[in-house]
């Protein structure tokens, strides 16, 4: 895949060889799998500190924990990757305003990636 700034913004890692990529259409499958597992987690970790089985089982999860870990995962894997922050940053606002926008919780296959002004200048 070749890359033009100026005119493929929001089709930068679209098909790009040389990134690893969750399969078309199974992109909000994937993410409620990672969901799953942070649950899991959550749950077995509240039988560790003492919660009843039926309390783990059933209450609901604290927002907060699990935004703070969404948030540490996406800053995580945008270092790892190096990611420009002002990319990931600008993206997931956008993302987040288009579905406040709408009113509902629903998933997505994709999002608009909204380059860093300072990397297209370095391009």
């Amino acid at each position: 895949m070749s890359f033009n700034p100026k005119t493929d913004d929001e089709f930068k890692y679209r098909g790009a060889p040389d990134l690893i990529h969750v399969p078309d259409g199974r992109r909000a499958e994937f993410a409620g799998w990672l969901a799953k597992q942070l649950s899991s987690r959550m749950r077995a970790q509240a039988r560790v500190n003492g919660k009843s089985y039926w309390d783990s089982a059933t209450q609901f999860l604290c927002a907060g924990c699990y935004m703070v870990v969404g948030f540490d995962l996406l800053v995580t894997l945008a270092r790892w990757n190096n990611q420009p922050i002002n990319e990931l940053c600008d993206s997931m606002i956008d993302a987040f305003t288009k579905l406040k926008a709408h009113g509902q919780l629903e998933t997505t296959e994709e999002i608009q990636v909204i380059l860093d002004p300072c990397e297209e200048s370095n391009a």
